[in-house]
């Protein structure tokens, strides 16, 4: 597009610069006639076929080739540049498409996990309410169980409390009877040992008597008799008299003993019925005393076995309210894993829609560059086709042997062509149209009635508002410019390039090209 721009201000401004300006002209009322004009291409063409004109041409067509080669290698260049971003938008959109697929199968599989886990949890709820209704129908049972066990637990223990009452109170007894019956041991065992000792001192101190005695009765008898033989011969009835009364008090004496000892022994069977009744009675005492502690033992470990069976059931319990909280969990990792589902539907529905985003601005973009492709080749077979004709305009060489009609004829031939090839851009839109240019309706170039041919070539119109149907620096293709174009703007062109940057740029950003395309055209 500068190419051509640039192509067209040059031609433009060599037309301009070769156009006769001359003051002493006629009037802007006056209308051109047909002779007139073309005196006028006539003179400008005699002039333009000296050797200097042809030498300037030729250095300006040099200089035009030179500027068409640069621009060709800047569009290549653009060319490469846009190869370059049709890979990398390509493998933006591979990346887009796997990034879409990897998103859709991370869903698919968070979905799966989903139905997974709710297919999980719906088997663990309908576990857990079957283990629930178990689990409360056996607590039910165990606490009625546990109750009724405590009740009678309760008035066993309470009967047990008093029936031990009565065993400490009897066992208190007991140590008591025992205690006594020991003292009445020991008692009786030092009674029994003293009366064995007594009777034994009673038996040896009879015995010693009996023989003191029977010594004594005999050494008495001994006596008696000698004194009986003495006496006897003297008083036989004294000594007679004396010896019963001794007699007498020695049977009073035995006798004496006799009842004493027989009281003794009295109180030692006394004592032994005495003792054999408390062996009898501790006899007695003691299977029950041994069946009482059997019943607390046996009481004992029933309460240790209740105790434990509690401890079980507290167990259980614990059991379940883990279980419970369990559950309770499950719910909230499913709400979690709910909300998470959501979130990742909601970021699948974005990218989706982000990707559809994309895929209708590269489709646009796609649009948008075959078009300009389609119209920057056309624009540069319309530029190729323009210079062609110039070079065809400018290599033409008048022969003498021509007439001016020929002439005439020829140099209308190659305008009109030129003109064709000029007024192809108006129709791609990137240019004015011929109408834009013409003031009235009416044909300049249409000869008016009463007008001779043969004055065509007159020279005396030679400076008029209305030599074609083209405005002042317009050749059709671009805009007219606000400003005459000066020989430095022919020899200086790039300086003129840069003002039109910004315009291209605001036009590649409407149309929503990349940015590199942007400015790639703007370095052009």
């Amino acid at each position: 597009m500068c190419t051509q721009r640039e192509l067209q201000r040059e031609v433009a401004c060599w037309i301009r610069r070769m156009a006769p300006n001359k003051k002493n002209g006629k009037k802007n009322g006056d209308k051109p006639t047909k002779k007139e004009t073309m005196g006028f291409f006539d003179k400008s063409l005699d002039e333009a076929s000296t050797e200097g004109g042809r030498e300037f041409y030729r250095a300006q067509i040099r200089d035009l080739e030179e500027r068409l080669e640069k621009y060709q290698h800047k569009c290549d260049d653009l060319e490469v540049r846009e190869k370059d971003f049709s890979s990398k938008y390509s493998h933006a959109e591979k990346e887009k498409r796997d990034m879409v697929l990897y998103l859709k199968r991370a869903v698919a599989q968070k979905e799966d996990e989903l139905s997974d886990l709710s297919e999980r949890l719906i088997s663990l709820n309908q576990a857990k309410d079957a283990e629930k209704e178990t689990f409360e129908l056996q607590l039910s049972q165990l606490r009625q169980e546990f109750q009724e066990v405590k009740d009678k637990l309760t008035s066993e223990n309470m009967a047990l409390a008093g029936k031990l009452a009565a065993l400490e109170e009897f066992r208190a007894q007991k140590e008591d009877l025992m205690a006594q019956v020991t003292s009445l041991e020991e008692q009786l065992e030092g009674q029994k040992q003293e009366h064995q000792a007594i009777i034994y001192n009673l038996e040896r101190k009879a015995v010693l008597d009996n023989d003191r005695l029977k010594k004594e009765m005999q050494q008495h008898v001994a006596a008696v008799a000698a004194e009986f033989r003495r006496v006897s011969d003297k008083k036989m009835p004294e000594t007679t008299m004396r010896a019963i009364y001794e007699n007498v008090s020695v049977t009073a004496q035995i006798k004496q003993l006799s009842d004493k000892s027989k009281d003794l022994l009295d109180k030692n069977e006394a004592l032994s019925e005495k003792e054999k009744k408390l062996q009898r009675e501790v006899k007695v005492l003691e299977p029950l005393l041994e069946e009482m502690t059997r019943k607390s033992l046996t009481n004992a470990k029933v309460v240790h076995q209740l105790t434990e069976k509690c401890k079980q059931m507290n167990a259980e319990v614990a059991a379940a309210e883990r279980i419970c909280q369990g559950y309770q969990q499950l719910q909230n990792d499913h709400s979690t894993l709910q909300t998470e589902m959501k979130l990742l539907r909601q970021n699948l529905i974005t990218g989706q829609e982000t990707y559809k985003k994309c895929q209708a601005e590269a489709d646009k973009l796609s649009k948008e560059l075959a078009q300009e492709r389609t119209l920057r080749e056309q624009l540069e077979n319309i530029l190729q086709d323009a210079a062609t004709a110039l070079k065809d305009i400018l290599k033409q060489v008048p022969r003498m042997d021509d007439s001016e009609v020929k002439a005439l004829a020829r140099r209308s031939q190659m305008l009109q062509k030129l003109l064709a090839v000029l007024d192809s851009a108006a129709v791609l839109g990137k240019g004015p149209a011929l109408s834009e240019f013409l003031r009235d309706g009416k044909d300049i170039h249409q000869l008016e009635p009463g007008i001779a041919r043969q004055g065509l070539f007159s020279p005396q119109l030679k400076a008029t508002p209305r030599i074609s149907h083209f405005k002042t620096g317009d050749l059709g293709i671009v805009p007219a410019l606000k400003s005459n174009c000066s020989s430095k703007k022919m020899d200086s062109l790039s300086k003129t390039v840069p003002s039109s940057l910004p315009k291209k740029n605001q036009e590649c950003k409407k149309k929503g090209l990349p940015e590199q395309l942007c400015k790639g055209s703007s370095k052009v």
